[in-house]
C-alpha cells in the first residue's frame, strides 16, 4: 500500500512540474509587411515591391522551449519587372505555415513549410490572369523574433519559394523556367491566452 502511495504522489508531482514548465498554448493574430519579388530565369526581371499579410496565429507548446506556430494569412503580393509592364502580376492567396518554434526566454526561432493558395490573380490592366497561377505553391520559411510574454511580439522571417507560384509553361505571358515567390515580412503579433 505504501509503495502505491508513494508511487501516486511521485507521479502526480512529476505531472505537476511538467505543467508547471510547459506554457499554456495562446491564440493570437499578426500584420506583417514586406518586400518581395519573383524569382526566374528567363525574360521576367523583378523589381522589389510590396507585400501584405494579415492573419490568426496558435501556438501549441510541446515543452517549454519547443512549439508547433501553425498560421492563416491572407496576403497581398505584388511583383513588377523592370522591362515590361505587361508583366506585372498582383496575387492575393491564403497562406498556411506550420512552423516549429524554438523559445529562448523571450527569443524565438522558427522555421517551417508553407502551403499558397491564390484565390486571385490580376495584371496591370486588372484582367483575370488567375490561370497562369498554380494552384497551390510551396514555400519555405525560416525566422527570428522576440515575444513579450503572451502579448505583442516582433519578428522578421524570410519567405521563400520551394515551388513554382506561376505556371512554367511557354504559352503563358510569362513563359517557361524558374518563377518562385521570394519576400521578408516584418510580423507584429499579439497572442492571448497562457
Amino acid at each position: 500500500m505504501k509503495n502505491n502511495l508513494l508511487f501516486v504522489v511521485i507521479l502526480a508531482a512529476a505531472t505537476g512540474v511538467a505543467h508547471a514548465q510547459k506554457p499554456a498554448n495562446t491564440i493570437g493574430l499578426a500584420v506583417a509587411y514586406g518586400r518581395d519579388r519573383l524569382l526566374s530565369n528567363n525574360q521576367y526581371s523583378s523589381v522589389s515591391h510590396s507585400a501584405y499579410q494579415a492573419g490568426i496565429t496558435a501556438d501549441v507548446y510541446l515543452s517549454k522551449s519547443f512549439s508547433l506556430h501553425p498560421e492563416a494569412l491572407y496576403t497581398l503580393r505584388y511583383f513588377d519587372t523592370s522591362n515590361d509592364e505587361d508583366l506585372n502580376r498582383d496575387v492575393q492567396s491564403v497562406d498556411v505555415p506550420l512552423l516549429a518554434r524554438y523559445h529562448a526566454g523571450g527569443l524565438f526561432l522558427e522555421a517551417g513549410p508553407e502551403v499558397d493558395i491564390p484565390v486571385k490573380a490580376v495584371n496591370e490592366a486588372a484582367e483575370n490572369v488567375k490561370s497562369e497561377v498554380n494552384s497551390v505553391a510551396l514555400n519555405y520559411v525560416l525566422g527570428v523574433g522576440y515575444q513579450l510574454g503572451h502579448g505583442p511580439s516582433l519578428g522578421v522571417r524570410y519567405d521563400g519559394g520551394a515551388s513554382n507560384l506561376f505556371k512554367s509553361n511557354t504559352s503563358t505571358v510569362l513563359g517557361a523556367g524558374k518563377l518562385k515567390a521570394s519576400a521578408v515580412f516584418v510580423v507584429l503579433g499579439y497572442s492571448f491566452g497562457g
